[in-house]
């Protein structure tokens, strides 16, 4: 029977560190800007718990808020005014975007340091050289999470099932850091299960409700559920979390699984670009 990871105790954990460090710097008010784009539910309730997570450690989030109408042009002028402000510690662009906009047209305009989601050209790039600026906030909460399983993650095989440049792109890049074997499946990767049970290590972030089964794993295998879906009024993962848990010897939750830790995630960037900042 699996462990099952409990979110909130790292989350728990994370945040002490940051007020720590907050408490050397003098206990400084964080800013996080975020752009949002149309008009998304899911994107509201991140908004609110990012929000709720930024309170505990004295921080606020300021959104600037943009109808599906808005031309590229008039968010691009917003982006570079914050750039500038000197109150401004972090800025990010709320996911997902109405159809007809791409991230790029944005990430690319943020200054490099107050990218806190790491999305930016030259932070990505410093990422694959192996000397991150910052750490993808969702990679860098599955890489914390594993290192909780106990697993080796030197010379272990990890399957990641998702090739997003948000998720499954610089997560493998921190885990080849790590000397892990990186296979990276997608929806055109003719057979996951052939993958998937090869792997130690299984992160999944498909977007596709129980689509790992408890045949398609590994017996000890640790898996990492970082989807979110909503089936009949319930939040479930990519996992089939009961049959699954029976097999792994390790397995997190969904929701209280990798959620908590990402937001966390971000607050320590935030932290690094405020410090930055300082310079």
């Amino acid at each position: 029977m699996a462990r099952v990871f409990d979110g909130k105790e790292l989350s728990g954990a994370i945040e002490n560190e940051i007020k720590r460090r907050l408490e050397s710097l003098g206990n400084p008010e964080l800013h996080l800007h975020a752009l949002f784009i149309g008009d998304n539910e899911g994107s509201e309730i991140y908004i609110g718990m990012k929000e709720k997570s930024l309170k505990r450690i004295g921080g606020k989030i300021f959104v600037h808020r943009f109808s599906s109408s808005t031309t590229v042009a008039e968010i691009v002028h917003r982006i570079r005014k914050l750039n500038i402000d000197p109150e401004v510690h972090g800025i990010m662009v709320e996911l997902p975007l109405p159809k007809g906009f791409e991230v790029s047209e944005f990430s690319s305009k943020i200054d490099p340091i107050k990218d806190v989601d790491c999305a930016h050209p030259e932070n990505i790039g410093l990422l694959l050289q192996g000397n991150p600026r910052f750490s993808p906030p969702t990679p860098s909460a599955v890489m914390k999470i594993i290192r909780e399983s106990g697993v080796q993650l030197e010379g272990a095989e990890v399957c990641v099932v998702n090739h997003s440049p948000s998720v499954g792109r610089p997560l493998a890049m921190l885990l080849l850091n790590e000397n892990a074997t990186v296979h990276i499946c997608h929806v055109f990767t003719k057979d996951l299960k052939k993958h998937t049970e090869e792997a130690d290590i299984i992160v999944v972030a498909a977007g596709v409700p129980g689509l790992i089964k408890s045949e398609m794993v590994n017996e000890g295998a640790v898996v990492v559920d970082v989807g979110m879906n909503r089936v009949n009024g319930k939040v479930v993962g990519d996992v089939d979390f009961k049959a699954v848990s029976e097999k792994a010897s390790f397995i997190t939750p969904v929701p209280g699984g990798v959620g908590p830790v990402t937001r966390y995630t971000l607050l320590e960037n935030l932290v690094k670009a405020y410090e930055m900042g300082m310079k």
